[in-house]
């Protein structure tokens, strides 16, 4: 799994990523103190917690541009901030966490977003088959491409 960690506090990015090492030592876990850092690596993720308020492009705005790139990312937000809950929620956040969080809580939400990340990965991808009356045969494209 590829997991990114997007907060602007060194301490809090390095404890999220110990945590998910110690869990999951097999994950790829980068970590970003932006935004624009993020979405300048250009990688997909599979799993991304997002602090919401950070300087320069804050965590909703840099969601939304990884939910245009990548529908099926599980986004998480950390933050301390309880008003944005349903800014997050527009954009298909898998789910919510307020600063401080335990650690329990942490490894309860991660357990759950690695499964999610995993049916997502599963799930098949839409076509859209199309026959044609000159060939005599079908053709597809898939979804993202041609009938988005």
């Amino acid at each position: 799994m590829n997991i990114a960690v997007v907060d602007d506090e060194k301490v809090i990015w390095e404890h999220i990523r110990e945590m998910i090492e110690n869990r999951k030592p097999d994950c790829d876990v980068a970590c970003f103190s932006s935004g624009e850092e993020l979405l300048a690596a250009a990688k997909p993720f599979d799993i991304m917690f997002l602090d919401i308020q950070m300087d320069g492009m804050n965590g909703i705005e840099a969601a939304r541009e990884v939910r245009e790139r990548n529908a099926d990312t599980v986004l998480i937000f950390i933050t301390g901030i309880k008003e944005y809950v349903f800014e997050a929620l527009d954009i298909y956040a898998f789910h919510y966490l307020l600063k401080p969080v335990t650690e329990q809580k942490f490894m309860e939400v991660f357990e759950q977003a690695l499964e999610e990340a995993r049916l997502r990965k599963m799930r098949p991808k839409k076509q859209l088959f199309i026959h044609t009356k000159n060939y005599g045969n079908y053709r597809y494209w898939k979804q993202s491409q041609q009938c988005a």
